[in-house]
């Protein structure tokens, strides 16, 4: 156990590590490019409002004393200019600024013919002989006369990585790998406090027995996750303890529904072998061997049907239907059964209803309501059938069921007490309406009053 949660902690700060190193890497690189685009802009704004200084300046006639002024004024150490007058087609330096010295920018590929008097354009030079770094460069026109044009150059060096970007550099690598041994560190705590956590819970699982139906793990009260895993658990623990509990009720209901007609049978077969029999007693035997027989296939088909059910499988097999063709197939078959004990079916109501679903398996539900309406209906009574668009109504004139048991009649092999001595059945019947009906996502309640009458109703969600 100890290995697994040493594996669960490694390959959660793993996993961890690498998401935050991502994102610490992403919020790096955009952090830094933010920082040059700023640095960038921030070149250009003062050059355009160096070039429009030196415009004035030169406008004034005091061109060289105004360079000085405007590298006071804003307080930059080192700036290019130079004036270019263009004669004739032939492209001479007028004036340039001390910081040039013998060299000068770049202006034999500039293309005059692209420029407009008050605007500037900036381009970006590379000039080993003046510094390594780049050179921003800002070019307007000062003066067009006849053939001749003058225009005006001015550049600052700029360090790709300046040295504020260079020290957020750094503090970025320093301070984000040091955050991440920070995060990384306290997750392992806090993952190996839940991990502790987690084991007190699972020995307290492996002591879970199935027949101990009141047990219950108790909540650490440490992480409000784990309490609620916790909670999550006890659940499932109570519903698989439901289960095993019913389980064992089925198994004993079974045992019980399928020993009765075998013992019927063994006996009249060993009444049959005790000595020699007339042919009518042998009929008589071989009858209620019959009866018993088919009446222990039908629960053994009922049973097998309750335990091979995949609702899933059903839910895939529904196709568009027809309920109001389905519930009048049903009463017309019903009707002899009916006749026999002198019941009619009163259809009041049948309008059109379409829905998805499996029209087999909703033809059994409404048959076993339907047949089990007539079956504990009075003598000399009717049973009242309708369906609208939302639901199937189904209510018979008859025995009823008490209150206090209507909870329990979809409950495999459950029969009512004051029914069960006066038809026969093995219990079966409803519960497998119910599970038809729940795969359908139908809601079915039943109103009855003893002794006067019984309503079911099945409501459709469509």
């Amino acid at each position: 156990m100890k290995k697994i949660f040493k594996s669960i902690r490694f390959k959660l700060l793993f996993w961890l590590g690498i998401f935050l190193a991502a994102i610490f890497g992403i919020f790096g690189f955009v952090l830094i490019n933010s920082l040059q685009e700023a640095y960038y802009r921030s070149i250009e704004s003062t050059l355009t409002m160096v070039v429009k200084d030196l415009v004035y300046e030169y406008e004034d006639k005091h061109f060289k004393h105004g360079i000085n002024e405007v590298k006071k004024e804003f307080n930059i150490e080192t700036l290019y200019v130079q004036i270019v007058k263009i004669s004739n087609g032939t492209k001479t330096i007028v004036e340039k600024s001390y910081d040039l010295k013998n060299y000068e920018l770049g202006y034999k590929n500039i293309d005059t013919k692209s420029l407009k008097k008050d605007d500037i354009y900036f381009s970006i030079q590379q000039n080993s002989d003046l510094t390594n770094d780049a050179i921003k460069v800002a070019t307007v026109i000062l003066d067009v006369n006849n053939s001749d044009i003058i225009f005006l150059q001015c550049a600052m060096p700029y360090d790709v990585y300046s040295a504020h970007i260079k020290n957020s550099i750094l503090m970025l690598l320093i301070g984000l790998p040091l955050l991440l041994i920070i995060i990384l560190i306290a997750t392992n705590i806090i993952i190996s406090k839940s991990l502790m956590q987690t084991k007190i819970v699972l020995n307290e699982v492996k002591n879970i027995e199935v027949d101990h139906f009141s047990f219950k793990i108790q909540k650490t009260h440490v992480a409000k996750e784990i309490d609620e895993l916790i909670e999550t658990f006890n659940d499932l623990i109570r519903k698989i303890q439901q289960s095993y509990k019913r389980v064992l009720e089925f198994g004993h209901n079974a045992s019980h529904e399928l020993k009765t007609p075998l013992t019927i049978i063994k006996g009249e077969v060993d009444v049959g072998l005790r000595k020699e029999r007339s042919v009518d007693e042998y009929k008589n035997i071989l009858t209620i061997v019959q009866s018993e027989a088919l009446h222990l296939k039908d629960t053994i088909e009922k049973i097998l049907f309750l335990s091979n059910t995949d609702e899933n499988i059903i839910k895939n097999s529904f196709t568009a239907i027809s309920m109001d063709a389905i519930v009048s197939e049903v009463v017309e078959e019903k009707q002899l059964l009916a006749k026999n004990k002198n019941i009619s079916i009163k259809l009041l109501g049948l309008e059109n209803v379409h829905m998805l679903g499996n029209a087999v398996f909703l033809k059994i539900a409404i048959s076993n309501l339907l047949e089990n309406a007539i079956k504990y209906s009075h003598p000399d009574t009717k049973v009242e059938v309708s369906l609208t668009k939302d639901a199937l109504f189904i209510k018979d004139f008859g025995l009823g069921i008490p209150q206090n048991e209507i909870e329990h009649i979809f409950d495999r092999f459950y029969r009512v007490d004051k029914v069960r001595s006066n038809a026969s059945g093995s219990g079966l019947g409803l519960s497998i309406t119910k599970t038809i009906l729940d795969i359908h996502d139908f809601k079915i309640s039943v109103r009855s009053i003893e002794n006067q009458f019984t309503a079911v109703t099945v409501t459709f969600h469509i």
